[in-house]
């Protein structure tokens, strides 16, 4: 039976570990170019009048990984000994909880946006 082990990633650890600054550039890519489909997905389910749960819940995933991700990432990458596999597992993890996260508070930050919206309107109202 095989250990998992960090230092591995799918057979690319080589290409990796040759290039940690890729890291960086995925992590705040990344999330921003899933955005683009995932609206559009929406924007559909939206003209079809279907739910659109799990649409927010990828969009708000997406949302705060691009946040906290980079975060994250830039300051594991400035600190730590800039292990680019260690910090690709990282970003996954940061991924996953804002998963999680989204997915049982989706409601509560839809209702957040919304009533942001109604405050931004009324006082261009004023």
């Amino acid at each position: 039976m095989m250990e998992f082990s960090f230092n591995t990633f799918f057979g690319l650890e080589r290409e990796v570990t040759e290039h940690p600054e890729m890291i960086i550039f995925m992590a705040m890519f990344l999330p921003l170019l899933c955005l683009i489909p995932v609206s559009l997905i929406g924007w559909v389910f939206r003209k079809l009048k279907i739910n659109m749960y799990i649409i927010h819940v990828l969009l708000y995933t997406l949302m705060f990984t691009f946040f906290v991700g980079v975060l994250t990432i830039f300051i594991l990458y400035f600190i730590t000994d800039k292990n680019a596999v260690k910090l690709i597992y990282c970003w996954f993890t940061v991924l996953i909880g804002m998963f999680f996260f989204s997915l049982t508070n989706t409601n509560t930050i839809t209702k957040m946006f919304a009533d942001w919206s109604k405050i931004i309107k009324e006082k261009e109202r004023m």
